[in-house]
């Protein structure tokens, strides 16, 4: 399909296996979906991961692209769908449940190159992006549709103020990160109340453990309770046994600064501080 937009024959069953269970907004806008996969570099033979694929409007144009395509789908009306729709296909796998629960062998591509690119679904595109961001390493990039909010906060750097915050960490933490282009609400069907946004990541390796990296992002998620507090203060009170130990040093360092004015390899040095004076997580 070369059109802007989906065939009124493909657009008239959107209301009727709509859910507000899910929250589905689907992707109608065939030039946003030929965008992504530009943006994504997919190429003939590469495996992708697509999560909530929905109608399979992003899911046909990368089976056309010769991609073999691993999509997940929560919604029981839907799979039936999906799996009537692509029935014919070889390089189409559908995963049916959630995929935060799902085990994770199962998302994970068989071979490589591979890649995620994926219109997330709203409600938890936050809790996906963390729940594979320790497993980044098996794809090559992820290309992401998701609420122009969360993308802004995953890819801003400190100067961005109030969206810098946890997320944003994760973001510098596993990725090269770009925010690629902006989709308008009417660009869905139903249209959304919000502003989406498609970001481009290249992962990278941070030098950490899974764990060391999830510690990393709790220390950082304590700090970031009360981001009208200064750094200093909620230092104390988030770990009173080492400011004791090392106030002083802490308050030179850094008086005065809160959680957003640190930049990701501040917060790094920061946290190695924390650990190399033997602290951990209780």
């Amino acid at each position: 399909m070369h059109s802007n937009e989906l065939s009124p024959q493909k657009q008239v069953n959107f209301g009727v296996i709509m859910k507000r269970k899910w929250g589905q907004h689907f992707l109608v806008r065939e030039r946003y979906v030929q965008r992504m996969i530009e943006l994504a570099g997919v190429q003939t033979g590469e495996q992708v991961l697509e999560i909530g694929p929905g109608r399979g409007v992003l899911t046909r144009a990368l089976l056309e692209m010769g991609a073999f395509v691993k999509a997940v789908e929560i919604d029981p009306t839907l799979q039936d769908f999906l799996q009537q729709e692509f029935a014919g296909s070889t390089q189409f796998q559908l995963l049916c449940g959630d995929a935060l629960e799902l085990p994770i062998e199962e998302l994970l591509p068989s071979s490589q190159p591979a890649r995620i690119v994926a219109n997330l679904p709203y409600s938890v595109a936050t809790a996906i992006f963390f729940h594979l961001l320790p497993w980044r390493e098996y794809w090559n990039s992820w290309s992401l549709m998701v609420q122009y909010e969360v993308a802004q906060r995953i890819c801003t750097t400190a100067e961005g103020g109030k969206s810098f915050g946890t997320l944003s960490l994760a973001g510098s933490l596993g990725f090269e990160r770009k925010l690629a282009f902006e989709v308008p609400p009417e660009a869905f069907a139903p249209p959304p109340k919000v502003n989406s946004a498609v970001m481009h990541l290249l992962p990278r390796k941070s030098g950490w453990s899974k764990e060391e990296e999830h510690n990393f992002l709790e220390f950082v998620r304590r700090l970031f309770q009360q981001r009208r507090k200064t750094l200093i203060g909620n230092l104390k009170q988030q770990f009173p046994n080492w400011f004791q130990q090392e106030g002083e040093s802490l308050e030179e360092q850094y008086l005065k600064l809160r959680p957003e004015n640190l930049e990701f390899e501040d917060w790094r040095k920061l946290y190695e501080q924390f650990r190399e004076h033997g602290r951990a997580f209780h």
